[in-house]
């Protein structure tokens, strides 16, 4: 039994295990442990509201992007393609591996609902920072190329476009994310 296999045998046998982090809400949803207490409501677009499982916090200064409770905490510098100095992370490798995490999360909370094993599944995302003229006019686009070793390719495009749909990243970058900024 691999590591991975071992530390997700607490999951129903009919689930699929997950990677090693399964996200707000999809390990809640697999096992059928909800989070304590009720989460505050907050109204969305059209009208619709969701309810907030998770916040995480980080905060960048001077060269340094730390989360509250210090499981992360990185340098981050430009890289040497932008004309940085490079020998740190960046926000674009940053915002791959969340996205590749997040996605990875939504294809195991898919698959596991239709009892498909993705124990051997990978995510690889690609994001690149695009600029458009002179001006400050900056996008990010983003590439995810999934391999689903083991599952038949008609099932596996099945279970990518439902992630796809499901993946709170991927519902981003197509509708548009909710964005607050403040200033104090």
């Amino acid at each position: 039994m691999s590591e991975e296999t071992r530390r997700f045998t607490h999951l129903p046998s009919d689930r699929a295990p997950g990677p090693d982090y399964s996200g707000p809400g999809v390990e809640a949803e697999l096992t059928g442990r909800m989070p304590e207490g009720r989460p505050a409501e907050r109204p969305q677009r059209g009208g619709e509201s969701y309810d907030d499982l998770y916040t995480a916090r980080a905060s960048s200064v001077l060269g340094k992007v730390a989360s509250d409770d210090g499981m992360l905490d990185v340098r981050i510098k430009a890289p040497g393609e932008l004309g940085g100095p490079g020998g740190a992370t960046n926000p674009e490798q940053l915002l791959a591996a969340a996205y590749a995490s997040c996605f990875h999360n939504s294809l195991t909370l898919v698959a596991g609902r239709q009892g498909v094993r993705t124990a051997d599944a990978s995510v690889d995302t690609a994001v690149t920072l695009r600029k458009r003229g002179t001006a400050d006019d900056y996008r990010i686009a983003a590439d995810l190329t999934v391999r689903l070793p083991g599952v038949e390719p008609e099932a596996a495009r099945r279970l990518v476009e439902q992630a796809h749909g499901e993946c709170p990243y991927s519902r981003a970058f197509m509708q548009g994310a909710e964005v607050h900024i403040h200033l104090v």
